[in-house]
This record gives structure tokens, C-alpha cells and sequence, in this order.
């Protein structure tokens, strides 16, 4: 009788051990202790100062510090625009920041040529980095950003537009925008050029991206720029001009890394990669929407959606 018993509690062990077994081949593909015979490394990661890019930012933040054994140096999250990050980058200042493909292509690498493929911009993009900068563009994230004209429902009323090719006819327009808005070849530098609006003739308002919204609400201006995954659309209802030229090209988000950094490190590619093609437009919008409307942290927004999709 006894040999039975101990046969029985020998034939449980043994099931539980398969159930543990099987239980853990269901888990998320990201390998905890991915370069676990790498030395470890402070990553120094960067952002754009806006709630998107930072949010993005602080996702691979979360990821490398959850999947492999380096830290991550967060203090640049907010370091400010295309124009700063990618110097810094090719410097070797900052190791990795969010970017979107139609920024890359026609800022960073100063192209002319309008590509309306998301995926042909992409290459030529991924392949200029490599080649010019040794920096590696890493897989789109899952969702574009694209650049749109914005006005209140009552000035398109009153002006009685709704199309980018109509803002020519109309004199004295006051654009919304910061700095680098009315220098840049894809925003209003080329905008005007493709739709043959007088950039002389306008009139200007100056303010930090973040107050775009508010400067429009209050009537500071006529139009501005504004992102197509803005959380802030859902609260302000505005009216996004058409761009009945296609001058905005596509901007899917990716992140570009130095490519030192991932040959010496291939763990930081390995937990990012399972976040990467996963996010579309409507999740980004509501995530926005959570850090601009909400007034939600961009840590607390990433570390939780993050949770929710079983990558940490």
C-alpha cells in the first residue's frame, strides 16, 4: 500500500512538471535574459519634446531595462526636434530615438522627390541611413503620423474652404507653427512651394509645439500644423484641410539606432523587435489621446500598454 502511494505522488510530480513545462512555452517571445553575456551598457535613448515621440521613446525604454542587462538613460526624452536628435545621434551623444520615415527623407537626407509609398520611402530611407550614417532604421512600428492643415469650423466656414489648393486665394493668412515649421521642406516651406501660396504674403505666429491647439482655439491664427494621430483632434474638432496635391509624404514611426550600438549589443534589437509592427493608428491616437488630453504621464501610458499586450 505504501509503493502505491508513492507511486501516486511520483505521477503527480510528474504532471504538474509537464503543466510548468507547457505553461512556460506559452509565454511572450521576448527572452528575459536575451544578452545575458553582454556587458552591460547605459543607453542613452532620446525624443522628440511631444507626447507621441516621448511615449514611443519610453516604450523602448521599458523594454530594453525589462529584456536585457543594460540600463537606459531617459534624461533626454524631450531633447527637442529632428534638427537636434539625428547630429546627436550620428555623434554618438544619443544611442536611439523615435523618428518617422517622411521626416528621415526629406530632412535628414534633404530628398526632393515626393514618395507616396509607405513602403518605397521606407527602403530608400533604411538604406541612406546605413550607408551615410551607419545608423540602422529599424522595422515601422505599426502606425503613420502624416502632417495635415488644420481650422476651426468657423473659419472653414467663413473662408468657405477645404481643400490646401483653395489657401492660395486667400490673402493674408495668419499660419500657426514654431521655428522649424516655416523652414522645413516638408511643412510649410514646401507646402507653399507645391500649392504656390506667397510665404511673404503670410502672416506669422510663433509658439512652442505644444500650444499649436490652443493658439488656433483662441483665434491667434488661421491654420496650423498638427499630426494625424493627435490625441487633441477628439477634444478640439477641427477640420483637416485636404491635401488634394499629395504633398505630404508618409511618415510611419520607427526607431533608428546607431548601428555600433546594435552590432555590440544585438539584445536591444531583440526586445525591441516584438513591439514593432503592432501599433496602428487608432491605438496610437487613444494613447495620445491619454498624455495630451488626459494629462497623463508618457512613462505611465507606455509601462501600461506595454502590460497590456504582454511585453512586460
Amino acid at each position: 500500500m505504501k509503493s502505491f502511494k508513492v507511486a501516486v505522488i511520483v505521477l503527480v510530480v510528474f504532471m504538474m512538471a509537464l503543466f510548468l513545462v507547457a505553461g512556460c512555452a506559452e509565454e511572450p517571445a521576448v527572452d528575459a535574459d536575451a544578452g545575458a553575456e553582454e556587458e552591460p551598457y547605459t543607453v542613452n535613448l532620446a525624443a522628440k519634446g511631444w507626447s507621441e515621440n516621448m511615449t514611443l521613446g519610453y516604450m523602448a525604454a521599458l523594454l530594453i531595462e525589462e529584456h536585457t542587462v543594460h540600463t537606459v538613460d531617459t534624461s533626454k526624452i524631450n531633447m527637442g526636434p529632428t534638427e537636434m536628435l539625428h547630429p546627436a545621434l550620428v555623434e554618438g551623444q544619443i544611442d536611439i530615438y523615435p523618428e518617422y520615415t517622411g521626416t528621415s527623407w526629406m530632412v535628414v537626407l534633404g530628398e526632393e522627390e515626393i514618395i507616396s509609398d509607405r513602403m518605397e520611402i521606407f527602403e530608400k530611407s533604411r538604406d541612406a541611413y546605413m550607408e551615410q550614417f551607419d545608423i540602422v532604421m529599424m522595422e515601422p512600428i505599426g502606425f503613420q503620423n502624416t502632417f495635415a492643415i488644420a481650422m476651426t469650423p468657423e473659419r472653414v466656414e467663413e473662408l468657405g474652404v477645404s481643400k490646401l489648393s483653395e489657401l492660395a486665394d486667400i490673402p493674408d493668412l495668419t499660419f500657426i507653427g514654431d521655428n522649424t515649421t516655416f523652414t522645413r521642406p516638408d511643412l510649410y516651406l514646401g507646402l507653399a512651394e507645391t500649392y504656390g501660396i506667397d510665404m511673404d504674403g503670410i502672416n506669422r505666429v510663433i509658439v512652442d509645439t505644444s500650444f499649436f491647439y490652443e493658439a488656433l482655439d483662441q483665434g491667434e491664427g488661421d491654420l496650423t500644423t498638427l499630426f494625424s494621430t493627435d490625441g487633441r483632434l477628439k477634444e478640439y474638432g477641427f477640420v483637416v484641410l485636404e491635401d488634394d496635391k499629395n504633398f505630404f509624404p508618409p511618415y510611419d514611426a520607427i526607431y533608428v539606432v546607431r548601428g555600433e550600438v546594435l552590432e555590440k549589443y544585438p539584445s536591444i534589437n531583440e526586445a525591441l523587435e516584438p513591439l514593432l509592427g503592432t501599433i496602428d493608428e487608432e491605438t496610437m491616437t487613444e494613447l495620445n489621446y491619454l498624455v495630451e488630453v488626459q494629462m497623463e504621464d508618457p512613462e505611465d501610458v507606455a509601462r501600461e500598454y506595454l502590460e497590456s499586450v504582454g511585453l512586460l
